[in-house]
């Protein structure tokens, strides 16, 4: 499980337990973070998964 995984099942079980500290444990280092509101957790978790709100681009390559 890479670091960023971690982090996200981290704030997951934050949101779900009703909590804004999160804890993760990566190659023995701990890291503890305390979101002063629901939604700063609630953003972390968008930009982590690559929904930070902005609208995704599309490219579409057309050959003849």
């Amino acid at each position: 499980m890479s670091a960023t995984d971690e982090e996200i099942a981290a704030i997951r079980e934050a949101i779900s337990a009703g909590v804004r500290r999160v804890v993760t444990h990566t190659n023995g280092v701990r890291k503890e973070v305390e979101y002063p509101s629901f939604r700063d957790l609630k953003d972390r978790l968008d930009f982590l998964e690559g929904r930070d709100g902005k609208p995704k681009r599309r490219v579409i390559l057309a050959s003849f």
